[in-house]
């Protein structure tokens, strides 16, 4: 098959949307697909973002990388993405959200497509209100839709009536060949050294919802080691709280770390931690990559996808979202308690293995793929 996957970025720029992108395009390329991904230049490219990329396929994938002219309410512009975008594919997927994608598809050949649901747009309310129509007529004439979970059709008003009655849940996933356990971890220096303790961990774009002013709320007043793994628009903003909270000693602000590098940090802590504070957490794919280390996760009681990831008293600990003495309370639990760290980490290693392996993943979506043409066919 040729299969076509219209996202707004592409690893190596960060984040868990581009990972499951990668996943899925590398999963069907390495089984025999012919596979290409129409993204925009990102943030990893800020040095000429206004040039087209040309790449060699990496992992049997075709990227091609679209000049980016600005950004427009979280979206980029991109010219020249609805002309790439009418590539020859058997399948196309929209991961949204992406109204450039969505008008790609409105506008393009008419093939089989897939609208893969991550989230909605969440906070502009401009942007929702031009975007919402556009985004429910191409979810209700969509081949299918796909959800990570079904809690995502809780938060799903992009995909209207018709496109949440047709919606399937295909788990998001983790390679738990890469994020494995290790007996002994080389640690990254951006740790701080064992003498210290305990460190828990965070990965993720440094943004409001992700509850970072909470972490380090959490962390004042305490003898809790941090490290933050990530870059954004809060950086900033996050220098100033560490050195008005005096927490410069116990909070490591190790920045953007490439894809590869992840693994080391997540089996070299102790603890990760997600302390989002609004549903725009969706699901928490960094959940999955740290308890693929056998690492317990501390996470907040969103009714999103997160709460199908960590299973309190299981998996890991869950606290009230914003609630800093309750997260300042689960994480000393953690530091201070080396053998339910051990616990939790196995069971949640357990259930990466029988529910959230890439294998599981890429499975389920070629074989919607496979169904999809094979309908088309038909027709």
């Amino acid at each position: 098959m040729r299969i076509l996957h219209l996202s707004k970025f592409y690893p190596p720029d960060p984040g868990g949307l581009e990972r499951v992108v990668a996943c899925l395009a590398r999963g069907a390329a390495g089984q025999g697909h012919h596979v290409r991904v129409i993204s925009a230049t990102g943030s990893s490219w800020l040095r000429d973002p206004g040039k087209r990329i040309s790449e060699p396929p990496r992992h049997g994938v075709v990227v091609v990388r679209l000049p980016t002219h600005g950004v427009l309410w979280s979206q980029p512009i991109a010219r020249g993405y609805l002309a790439a975008s009418r590539w020859p594919a058997d399948v196309v997927y929209v991961h949204r959200p992406h109204p450039l994608a969505d008008l790609a598809v409105t506008l393009g050949p008419k093939r089989p497509t897939i609208v893969f649901h991550h989230s909605d747009v969440q906070r502009q309310r401009l942007a929702r209100l031009a975007y919402g129509p556009v985004a429910r007529l191409v979810a209700r004439q969509a081949a299918a839709v796909v959800v990570a979970t079904d809690s995502h059709l809780n938060y799903a008003r992009d995909l209207g009536a018709a496109g949440r009655e047709k919606a399937r849940a295909i788990p998001y996933a983790v390679d738990e060949q890469r994020y494995a356990p290790r007996a002994h971890p080389p640690r990254p220096d951006a740790f701080p050294p064992t003498s210290r303790g305990a460190v828990g961990l965070f990965v993720g774009r440094l943004v409001s919802y992700k509850g970072l002013g909470v972490l380090l709320q959490a962390v004042a007043g305490s003898e809790l080691n941090v490290v933050i793994v990530g870059d954004g628009p809060l950086r900033g903003w996050l220098e100033l709280q560490i050195a008005e909270l005096r927490v410069g000693d116990r909070v490591v602000l190790a920045g953007h770390r490439d894809e590869k590098e992840l693994p080391r940090f997540y089996q070299a802590t102790d603890y990760f931690v997600l302390p989002s504070t609004t549903p725009a957490e969706m699901f928490g794919i960094v959940l999955l990559e740290a308890m693929a280390c056998a690492k317990p996760v501390i996470s907040t009681s969103l009714t999103t996808g997160v709460g199908e990831v960590n299973q309190a008293d299981v998996t890991g600990l869950v606290v009230p979202p914003g609630d800093v003495g309750a997260l300042r309370a689960a994480m000393e639990r953690l530091a201070g308690d080396c053998d339910l760290r051990a616990q939790l980490g196995a069971a949640g290693r357990r259930r990466v293995e029988r529910r959230f392996t890439l294998r599981r993943m890429v499975e389920a979506h070629l074989e919607l793929c496979e169904e999809l043409q094979q309908s088309a066919i038909g027709n």
